[in-house]
């Protein structure tokens, strides 16, 4: 690849890059802030959620959903045992107490909520960009239990992406849950919210589908500047983000660089400040090796049904779409079937393999599951349950030793797949939808 400054003038005048920038220069009054910039911003903002007490005027919607979505979510399913969860639904939420940045003498919680009519303290690490220090978990679970040793102790651990707390106690949340919980919220109570709250809320929502939501053909546009202008894109970041110049994506730029004079330098972090949002979205967009890796992966296992989403790339096996294609299709789940395999980054060095059962009408629901469980197919026993409605079947993990090589990390997918393990578990279920199921001709 050929490092020069000409680049940096034909990424600037390209009609693709410059459209890209004006998606995602929109008036936000929340970027204008740099809410998105902080942790502790996105705590104000749910904190104020969370309090039904507050000028919102919302009641306790919030704190109602983000306590059944807790139970309902298919992460928590084992932690739900010995839960009386049936409260949640109706118990008087008007005398709860919101905590920021409970200090608890080596660090603070941020957040704490008291609820006082669920004999509950909801205990809150909101990690929006960082990640978890050593220790930090279990430092706040054991102070809230010697702090409120009468209360019932429920803690979460909110990201980005349902990443994995170290500590086994904590419940998964993520930041997609608190999207959806908000946008259910503005649609289908639009009348009676306030028009500021409403604007503010809305807002806020954007902030968030900027970095949550992938949309295909913005994505695609991403993909397309990096591979046609990557010296340009790499050169802007790399000078603008020192800490991130030892990528190994980067060190042919940081080389180049090192050739630069200051008053160059100064010129390409001008350059870079103006646009960085849409120049970060292509750096990040362009070096998904996930979607990228997978879309090899697909490729080479001659997969016919998939979705490349950068995050939690998903399919299903050939030889069960035609039994898939027998049951009811399904709206807002995955590809709309009955079931879905997906990957998933797991920290720095793992990934993850997934299948789960999904919200498939009770009555063809609960004897597929039994039809699996007589295959010694394992799963929580209460994902036969009537109300369920995700149950997972089938998890695996494996190291991938490279998370910059698409090879090493398509490699790890196929390794996955072609596990003894996986293959016997495959073949149970195609012989399961075979004696459920008539191939119609």
């Amino acid at each position: 690849m050929t490092y020069s400054l000409d680049t940096i003038l034909q990424l600037e005048n390209s009609t693709e890059f410059n459209r890209l920038h004006q998606q995602f220069h929109q008036f936000n009054p929340l970027k204008v802030l740099r809410v998105d910039q902080y942790e502790i911003r996105h705590s104000n903002v749910l904190a104020w959620l969370f309090d039904p007490n507050e000028n919102h005027r919302l009641g306790s919607f919030f704190l109602r959903k983000v306590l059944m979505n807790l139970i309902t979510k298919p992460e928590n399913e084992e932690k739900i045992v010995g839960i009386d969860y049936l409260p949640f639904l109706h118990a008087p939420l008007s005398d709860v107490t919101v905590h920021r940045e409970w200090w608890t003498g080596n660090g603070a919680i941020d957040l704490l909520i008291d609820i006082p009519s669920l004999n509950l303290m909801l205990l809150i690490e909101n990690k929006f960009h960082s990640s978890e220090s050593a220790g930090q978990l279990s430092h706040y679970f054991d102070h809230v239990h010697e702090t409120f040793p009468n209360r019932n102790i429920l803690p979460v651990y909110l990201t980005l992406s349902s990443d994995a707390p170290s500590h086994d106690d904590y419940w998964f949340l993520d930041y997609e849950d608190v999207r959806l919980m908000i946008t259910q919220e503005l649609e289908l109570n639009r009348a009676t919210i306030a028009d500021n709250i409403y604007d503010f809320l809305s807002y806020y929502i954007a902030l968030l589908e900027e970095r949550l939501v992938d949309d295909e053909e913005t994505m695609n546009t991403g993909l397309q500047l990096y591979q046609d202008y990557a010296s340009a894109i790499h050169l802007l970041y790399a000078n603008a983000n020192p800490a991130k110049q030892k990528q190994i994506e980067l060190r042919q730029a940081v080389k180049t660089l090192e050739t630069f004079d200051a008053e160059t330098k100064r010129h390409l972090l001008l350059i870079y400040n103006r646009k960085r949002q849409t120049i970060n979205y292509i750096f990040k967009t362009g070096g998904n090796i996930l979607h990228q890796a997978f879309l090899e992966f697909v490729n080479e296992q001659a997969m016919t049904t998939y979705s490349a989403h950068t995050r939690v790339p998903n399919f299903v096996m050939n030889d069960w779409l035609p039994y898939l294609e027998q049951m009811d299709r399904l709206n807002r789940y995955w590809l709309n079937y009955g079931l879905i395999i997906w990957f998933e980054r797991k920290g720095s060095k793992r990934l993850k393999l997934y299948v789960e059962v999904g919200p498939i009408d009770y009555a063809e629901r609960l004897p597929l599951l039994e039809a699996l469980e007589a295959k010694n197919i394992s799963f929580w026993k209460s994902g036969k349950q009537e109300g369920k409605k995700f149950t997972r079947i089938y998890t695996e993990t494996i190291e991938v030793s490279d998370w910059t090589n698409a090879v090493v990390v398509k490699e790890a997918m196929t390794s996955l797949i072609d596990d003894s393990s996986f293959r016997s578990f495959s073949k149970m279920v195609t012989d399961v939808f075979a004696n459920l199921y008539i191939i119609k001709a």
